[in-house]
């Protein structure tokens, strides 16, 4: 929940300052400088999530290894295992 909560404020800040530069660097407001932004503090957002999670300590908890999981025969767990969620 933690890492939630500072990606949508980075996504947050990260929009505010890229419009504040390129109003700055007198660039119009069209399209592709919003898809430029939106990008760029997408980018920004999951960046900041991840590493949030790496530094609250998620990732340090034991896991099961793929053949226990695929041995459980549990869909969840196979489910998260294959799109790459802590399981």
């Amino acid at each position: 929940m933690l890492g939630f909560l500072i990606s949508t404020i980075a996504f947050i800040v990260a929009v505010y300052a890229l419009n504040r530069y390129l109003d700055g660097q007198s660039l119009d407001s069209n399209r592709s400088r919003k898809l430029l932004v939106m990008t760029v503090a997408t980018v920004v957002s999951i960046g900041a999530g991840w590493l949030v999670e790496k530094l609250d300590g998620d990732a340090a908890l034991p896991q099961k290894s793929m053949a226990e999981v695929i041995q459980g025969g549990d869909p969840v767990q196979l489910a998260k295992m294959l799109a790459g969620i802590s399981y």
